[in-house]
């Protein structure tokens, strides 16, 4: 029996739509909780009084748990697989160039997979930028 590889490309097309939207909710959510953490820092650096010195510590211990090497390497290693489901499903329908839907098909899969890049990496690299700087403010002395 010979399947479409257009019919087939669903499976693909599902888990990296799935599994990249997810993503991008999750690196979203992260930026934001590193946007008020750099918020948190800069009000609490311009107090300088003793209580606000407990705050800072608890903000380096934020900055931690956002921003630490897992993080990245799990960020990286989805980017990667999404990347990797998707150049399969164009791998995958090659076989069906001559069907009259497969250019729609390829131009969707090529769009989503520019797009989904373009996301991730501008939300990984802003937040990496974002940490770095809180990094800065936390190690100035007051």
């Amino acid at each position: 029996m010979n399947a479409n590889p257009l019919a087939t490309v669903g499976l693909m097309l599902t888990l990296a739509g799935l599994v990249g939207s997810f993503f991008n909710i999750q690196l979203s959510q992260w930026l934001r909780d590193l946007v008020a953490l750099a918020q948190k820092v800069k009000l609490n650096k311009a107090q300088g009084n003793d209580n606000q010195q407990k705050a800072i510590v608890e903000c380096k211990i934020e900055l931690e748990k956002l921003a630490n090497v897992q993080s990245y390497v799990i960020n990286g290693l989805v980017l990667a697989f999404v990347v990797f489901v998707l150049v399969n499903g164009l791998v995958m329908i090659e076989a069906a160039s001559a069907d009259p839907l497969y250019p729609h098909v390829h131009r969707a899969l090529w769009v989503f997979l520019l797009f989904f890049i373009a996301v991730s990496l501008w939300l990984s690299f802003d937040g990496w930028r974002i940490a770095r700087g809180i990094r800065t403010t936390l190690a100035q002395k007051p």
